[in-house]
């Protein structure tokens, strides 16, 4: 399992809210699913991470119908701040691209190195 990134719990929940309603449980089987099981953030993550975009606004707690499963969907002020991450990660996404081509180098993977080039000079940011 590898570490994630700070804040991409909170991107990724962003981006999830932005495509359809969820629950934290929701949340967390997305994340386990779409990062082939290497990352699972815990449920106090999710819950907490959740309380803070609820506070802030970024998203709302959709009414119940019927249980107790609480569902959210991201708001306006959310998709604003989803955008703002994206491209601070799309950013930090070159700069690791650029270390591990330099990486690379220094371990004497030559194709490796240039591959990891000609992808660090197609990100965005």
């Amino acid at each position: 399992m590898i570490s994630a990134p700070k804040g991409i719990l909170k991107l990724a929940m962003l981006k999830l809210l932005s495509e359809s309603s969820l629950s934290g449980l929701e949340i967390q089987g997305q994340i386990e699913r779409t990062s082939p099981g290497n990352w699972r953030p815990g449920p106090g993550s999710i819950y907490f991470v959740l309380s803070e975009l609820r506070r802030k606004e970024m998203i709302v707690e959709l009414p119940h119908k019927g249980g107790t499963t609480r569902r959210y969907v991201i708001s306006s002020k959310g998709r604003s701040e989803l955008s703002k991450l994206s491209g601070e990660a799309r950013r930090e996404i070159r700069r690791q691209v650029e270390l591990l081509a330099f990486y690379s180098s220094l371990v004497g993977d030559t194709p490796l190195e240039q591959s990891l080039r000609a992808t660090s000079s197609q990100i965005g940011g």
